[in-house]
């Protein structure tokens, strides 16, 4: 049984507080949240999925990571607070000798996600990067896909990922800075970035364009990645979309069209080349949380390090997000 503290209830702070409490070798022993209003009332997110009642039925509440690691015997930290506070806690409970899951993104610069990663190495600690869409079944599907070349070689991917505007706490939110949360480029964006980067590895370039607010919050960002072969790959995120919330792909490969959407039913339709009409896939159970945290959890019990998603390569997908930033800002390519 892994025994987990949950530091932040917010809206992920309760995502994965649920996946911890559902899950049959995981206990939820603690939660950290400084603000008591919370507790009594968490927060919906972009999803739509309205927060589960109880889940803190006998679980304990700390308002700073330190009482809880003097206070409480776990395992592990699952790190969902702003991102611009992930390096300092993720580095206070790795040095405490905890493992930690932290919500994407890793952090918003290099430099932090290099000072995470030496803390878990120097304190021989497990660090795992919650990058869910490398665990979301219909991604899993198309990684299955362009790994297996059953359609041929993938020829464009076009990926898009667009929401409301995520204030969920109002328009002080931390989201709306863009120092705390690196705007839609890496709030939401990045999921897109990190699957690029995991399924077809390290682009040679990146062309971004970007809209932000007078303030210099990045909202909408459009970029085209280009790697040494012969394939098109584009994605766009947006915080400005008025229906909630959606994610889709479309791959072309040489053979047929993977098609995905999360907003119809069914999400994932193939039409082979010849056919008249898409036919259904069926894909795994679950979703990319409960799927991502069967996975963490199976690692720290078998005390192995995560190979589907390293720290490094967490960062490389940071390294691109940057680049496609600067390429925004100087509205150039950006070799990598």
């Amino acid at each position: 049984m892994i025994r987990f503290a949950v530091l932040g209830y917010g809206f992920m702070g309760v995502t994965h507080a649920g996946q911890i409490k559902r899950h049959p070798q995981a206990e939820l022993v603690a939660v950290v949240e400084s603000n008591p209003d919370k507790i009594k009332q968490s927060t919906q997110g972009n999803l739509g999925d309205a927060p589960e009642k109880n889940l803190l039925q006998g679980v304990a509440v700390y308002p700073t990571l330190g009482e809880l690691l003097r206070r409480e015997n776990i395992d592990c930290v699952s790190l969902c607070l702003p991102t611009h506070l992930h390096r300092a806690l993720a580095v206070e409970a790795l040095e405490a000798g905890r493992s930690v899951i932290c919500e994407k993104p890793m952090a918003l610069t290099l430099e932090d996600c290099d000072e995470m990663i030496a803390a878990a190495q120097h304190n021989r600690a497990t660090l795992i990067i919650a990058q869910c869409l490398r665990f979301w079944p219909e991604y899993e599907k198309l990684k299955q896909y362009i790994d297996s070349k059953e359609l041929g070689a993938l020829q464009s991917l076009l990926l898009r990922r667009v929401s409301a505007p995520p204030f969920w706490s109002g328009a002080d939110s931390w989201f709306a800075v863009a120092a705390k949360s690196g705007g839609c480029l890496f709030d939401l964006h990045v999921h897109d970035v990190d699957f690029i980067h995991y399924s077809l590895g390290r682009p040679s370039a990146v062309f971004s364009q970007g809209l932000s607010t007078a303030s210099g919050l990045n909202h909408s960002v459009l970029t085209q990645y280009e790697f040494a072969e012969p394939l098109l790959c584009m994605a766009e995120g947006s915080w400005n979309y008025p229906l909630g919330f959606k994610m889709s792909y479309t791959a072309v490969f040489e053979k047929g069209a993977l098609e995905y959407d999360s907003s119809r039913t069914p999400t994932l339709t193939l039409t082979r080349s010849g056919a008249q009409a898409p036919e259904p896939v069926a894909v795994e159970p679950g979703d990319g949380y409960s799927r991502e945290y069967d996975y963490f959890i199976s690692c720290l019990q078998r005390r192995q390090a995560p190979q589907r998603i390293t720290p490094a390569s967490a960062r490389q997908s940071i390294e691109i997000a940057l680049a496609e930033a600067q390429s925004m800002e100087t509205r150039e390519k950006i070799r990598l």
